[in-house]
């Protein structure tokens, strides 16, 4: 065996490599075999043990199939072995004590990374993803499964990050009165509220539109490329819809979730779906397409389980997850997890945290401070530039930012061509939002996935 002569498990991989061509004996089979190896991986110690790629092309499905594997496994006895296609056929033996997941997994105090969302923990370490990975999200658990928990540390994770939140909840559990003051828009809870919402959002995605072929004459392919180049930067929006299908029996609302659900990848559009109890007529393909990234935890049923992670599979295994939290989720492949548990004092502390500001440089904050603290108020233009001269800033580039400001809301209209733009009470809150921010220490996201 090609393996090394020192390795504290190289007495179990010896015997499990003799268990495996045992094994293909007793079935008939010649163990055509290339090479073994030992592999470390993830804190686990693999035994590999590599086909001969010259055997009968027509033989390979004897060699992979159920009887032979149970066969395997049956002499390995407490160890077990899995069937890798990924380069030729290969059969991987687990060595060393199988990995756990904790029964509860606390959500770390550090802050996550601009646009990273923190899930849990799995197998190989911590899940936080980009929201561009994750982009839509089908989700399903049974009540007291974790699944609102679940929601609410998406939705204060998007918060923290300056988000656009657009929320629906038919019975405000996850989504109560709280929100109301937290998110772009009322939460909709009746089926006409939702279809406004809807409606808000496509209006919102159709300004993107707009937006993004008016900087340059090849339109930016998506929101980041967008906010490199555009004057004044746009933040995501998160559509969280709890108990999603209650909404489905109005016309035409799977097929405007969608839509925007399609569009999203474009326009900075991230849509979670979540109920209790999934079936196919509730996610047909035009819908179903759309959701790469599928988190099942606890369900009632299969059928369920298997609608959500598109596996019958992993749907069955999906309803014997017993542990509050616990789950199987689908990016890229399908992995079990602990889901973060959100306490109570800790969902208070999130919805008392100032949100992030979006769209507001650190130049331009301390502008509008030093018209605050210098100028009483008054954002006069050549003041600005000669105060901040020694940072290259000019007349011109101060103006133009004036001139924004004032379109959004955030400087007064002067009155006469000899006044001065005032700092309204909206830039005034989001300074002090800015100013609490800056002065907080930094704290860097750890065990980052999925980049």
């Amino acid at each position: 065996m090609n393996m090394p002569q020192s390795h504290p498990y190289l007495a179990a991989a010896e015997t499990a490599a003799q268990q495996v061509v045992l094994a293909l004996n007793q079935r008939g089979l010649s163990p055509a075999f290339r090479k073994f190896g030992l592999v470390e991986s993830n804190g686990m110690t693999w035994l590999l043990v590599y086909l001969d790629e010259r055997v009968d092309r027509l033989r390979l499905e004897q060699y992979t199939s159920a009887e032979t594997m149970h066969q395997i496994n049956t002499l390995l006895r407490d160890k077990q072995a899995y069937l890798a296609n990924s380069t030729g056929i290969r059969y991987a033996v687990l060595l060393s004590a199988p990995p756990r997941l904790p029964k509860l997994a606390t959500l770390p105090e550090t802050a996550p990374e601009a646009d990273f969302f923190p899930l849990g923990v799995g197998l190989r370490g911590p899940l936080q993803f980009h929201a561009q990975k994750l982009l839509n999200i089908l989700i399903g658990g049974a009540p007291e499964s974790g699944k609102s928990t679940l929601l609410s540390l998406i939705a204060h994770t998007a918060r923290q990050h300056g988000y656009s939140l657009y929320l629906a909840d038919p019975q405000e559990n996850t989504f109560g009165a709280a929100w109301n003051d937290i998110a772009a828009a009322p939460v909709a809870a009746s089926v006409t509220d939702f279809y406004t919402l809807l409606e808000q959002l496509r209006a919102e995605m159709d300004r993107r539109r707009a937006l993004f072929g008016s900087v340059s004459q090849y339109p930016p392919k998506n929101l980041d490329a967008y906010n490199q180049v555009a004057g004044q930067p746009l933040p995501r929006v998160f559509l969280i819809v709890d108990e999603a299908n209650s909404y489905f029996d109005r016309k035409g609302v799977v097929e405007t979730v969608s839509d925007l659900a399609r569009q999203g990848r474009k326009w900075g559009l991230n849509v979670i779906l979540a109920a209790h109890n999934w079936r196919a007529k509730d996610v047909p393909r035009s819908l179903s397409t759309h959701f790469r990234t599928r988190i099942c935890l606890t369900v009632n049923d299969d059928t369920s389980g298997e609608v959500v992670l598109n596996s019958s599979h992993w749907g069955k295994a999906a309803q014997h997850l017993r542990q509050p939290g616990r789950g199987i989720l689908y990016l890229d492949d399908y992995q079990l997890f602990q889901a973060y548990y959100l306490s109570s004092e800790q969902e208070q502390g999130l919805l008392n945290r100032p949100a992030a500001v979006t769209g507001l440089a650190d130049w331009e904050a301390r502008l509008a401070l030093y018209a605050l603290e210098h100028l009483q108020g008054e954002f006069i233009v050549n003041r600005l530039a000669a105060a901040f001269a020694g940072e290259g800033m000019s007349s011109h580039r101060v103006k133009l930012l004036a001139q924004r400001w004032e379109r959004r809301g955030w400087l007064t209209t002067p009155r006469h061509a000899t006044d001065a733009r005032r700092v309204t009470d909206e830039l005034h809150r989001i300074l002090e939002v800015w100013n609490a921010q800056a002065h907080r220490p930094h704290r860097g996201a750890q065990g980052a996935q999925g980049n």
